[in-house]
C-alpha cells in the first residue's frame, strides 16, 4: 500500500523540534514585563525608540482587543481598528478573522510584548503611509484552544498602532515583513472555520472540507487506543487537527514553505516545557494529498501522526529520523491486515531486484524525492524487527533510551539503545535487519 509519507515538524532553529523560550526582561513599561528570546533586525537598531507611554497605550489597545475576542464582542473588536483608507486591507481582514473564529473554542487569547520596533527605516514609511504617528510592537500572541491545549502556546506578530487624535488604533501587521518580521498567520486568517468535537478531538476545517471533519474526528478516536497500547498514556490525548484549504495555508500554519507535494501531514508543536508538557501540538493535514488517501491510508496517517504527538515530549532533535518515523509507521501499520510486502511495496521491489539496503536510512533520505517511500519502509521494518525481538514495550524503551542519550551524545545513542535493549551492536543489528528485509519481502 502506497501512502504519501508523513514527517514530523522541522520548524525553528533545528531540523525538527520547536522551542520558544523568552529570556530578556524589558523594563520601563508599567503595563507588561516580558521576556524575549531574540531581537529581530529592526528591533536591534539603537535609535528611534518610541515613547514608552505610547507603547503602553498600544499595549492597552491590544489588551482590550483580546478581551473583545474572548467576550465575542464584535463591536469592541472593530472599535480598535483604524478606519483610514490606508488601513482598509488590514481592518477588513481583522473583521473577517473575528467572524472566522466564531465557532472556535478559545480558552485564552492575549498579546504579550516582546519589544517595540525602533528602526526608523521601518517606522518612517509606516507613519507616512498611515498619515500619523505610529508604534510598531513585536508581540507574542498567546492563545489556547479550549479542551485541547494544557496552556497557551505562542506565535510571533508585528503589529502597527497609529495615533488618531487622542487614541490609538491598530492599522497593520506587515510593516516589518520586509525586514524579517513576518507575522504568523493562523487558520482563521484563511477563511471560516468549522469545528468538530470528539471525546479527544478538535478538528478545524473550512467549508470546502466540511465532510472530512466528522470522518477525521472519528478516526482520531478509533486510533488513539492503538497508540496508547504501544506508547502508554503519559501524553496529552486531547488532539487538535487542522485541514487547510491551500498549500499557502498549509505552509503558513506549519511554518514550512518548502515543496509539500510529498507530504500527507505534518505534526507541529511550539514548545516542550521542562516538565514534558507539549504546547501548540497540532496535526496538520495536506489538502493536496488528503483526497488521494483511501480509508486505510487515512487510518495509517492518523495513527502515525498521533504517535508523533504521544512521543513528542521525549523526542530529541538529535535522534535519527529513521527511529522517529519508524516508530510512527510501526503503530500506524498495526492491525492493517496487509502483508509486509504489500505495505512496503517499493522496498519489496528493490529487494526482489537484488537491491538490499546496506545501512539504516540516513536523515538525508527523508528530505524528499522519488525514493522517499523506501526510506519510510526501511524505517518501519527496522522498528518492526526491534519489536519482534524485544516486544512493543522493548521498542518503546529503545526509543526512550536513544532519545535521552541523543541529547548529549547523538553519535552513540543508537548503539547504547541496541546494547541495553537488544544486547547487540550496530553492525550485528544492521546485518540482522538486512536479512530480515530479504526474508520478509522476497
Amino acid at each position: 500500500m502506497t501512502v504519501p509519507p508523513v514527517r514530523p515538524s522541522r520548524r525553528t532553529a533545528s531540523r525538527r523540534l520547536t522551542g520558544l523560550v523568552l529570556v530578556l526582561v524589558l523594563a520601563g513599561l508599567a503595563v507588561l514585563l516580558v521576556r524575549q528570546v531574540r531581537t529581530s533586525p529592526p528591533e536591534a537598531a539603537p535609535t528611534g525608540a518610541p515613547d514608552s507611554a505610547d507603547v503602553a497605550a498600544v499595549l492597552s489597545v491590544l489588551n482590550r482587543h483580546a478581551d473583545a475576542l474572548i467576550d465575542r464582542d464584535a463591536r469592541a473588536w472593530a472599535q480598535d481598528l483604524d478606519q483610514s483608507p490606508a488601513a482598509a486591507g488590514y481592518t477588513g481582514r481583522q473583521r473577517q478573522v473575528f467572524s472566522n473564529l466564531a465557532q472556535v473554542p478559545l480558552a485564552s487569547w492575549r498579546y504579550v510584548l516582546v519589544a517595540p520596533v525602533t528602526d526608523p527605516n521601518v517606522l518612517a514609511p509606516a507613519a507616512a503611509r498611515l498619515g500619523g504617528p505610529v508604534v510598531i510592537v513585536h508581540v507574542e500572541l498567546q492563545y489556547a484552544l479550549a479542551g485541547v491545549d494544557p496552556a497557551p502556546t505562542g506565535k510571533q506578530l508585528w503589529l502597527t498602532g497609529v495615533r488618531r487624535g487622542n487614541s490609538w488604533k491598530l492599522a497593520a501587521d506587515d510593516d516589518v515583513a520586509a525586514a524579517g518580521g513576518a507575522s504568523w498567520r493562523g487558520p482563521w486568517d484563511f477563511g471560516q472555520l468549522l469545528v468538530r468535537r470528539g471525546a479527544h478531538t478538535l478538528v478545524l476545517t473550512h467549508p470546502a472540507h466540511r465532510q472530512d471533519g466528522p470522518v477525521l474526528a472519528d478516526l482520531v478516536e478509533k486510533s488513539l487506543p492503538a497508540v496508547t497500547r504501544v506508547w502508554g498514556r503519559d501524553f496529552n490525548d486531547q488532539v487538535a487537527v487542522l485541514i487547510p484549504d491551500t498549500a499557502e495555508e498549509f505552509a503558513a500554519v506549519t511554518g514550512d514553505d518548502t515543496d509539500s507535494t510529498d507530504l500527507a501531514a505534518v505534526t507541529v508543536a511550539d514548545q516542550v516545557r521542562p516538565d514534558g508538557t507539549v504546547l501548540g501540538a497540532r496535526i496538520v493535514l495536506n489538502p493536496s494529498t488528503l483526497g488521494r488517501l483511501d480509508a486505510a491510508g487515512r487510518r495509517l496517517l492518523i495513527s502515525h501522526e498521533l504517535t508523533h504527538i504521544a512521543a513528542r515530549s521525549v523526542t530529541s532533535d538529535q535522534m535519527p529520523t529513521w527511529l522517529i518515523e519508524g516508530l510512527a509507521d510501526y503503530v500506524g501499520n498495526l492491525g492493517s491486515g496487509l502483508s509486509v510486502s504489500r505495505t512496503a511495496t517499493e522496498l519489496a521491489a528493490d529487494v526482489r531486484a537484488g537491491q538490499v539496503p546496506a545501512a539504516l536510512p540516513a536523515d538525508a533520505e527523508f528530505t524528499g524525492g522519488s525514493r522517499l517511500p523506501q526510506a519510510y519502509e526501511k524505517s518501519w521494518l527496522a522498528c518492526r524487527l526491534i519489536a519482534d525481538r524485544a516486544g512493543q514495550a522493548g521498542l518503546v524503551r529503545f526509543y526512550r533510551v536513544v532519545a535521552a542519550a541523543a541529547r548529549t551524545d547523538p553519535a552513540t545513542a543508537v548503539a547504547l539503545g541496541l546494547r541495553q535493549v537488544l544486547r547487540t551492536d550496530l553492525a550485528a543489528f544492521t546485518a540482522a535487519w538486512r536479512s530480515y528485509l530479504v526474508g520478509q519481502l522476497r
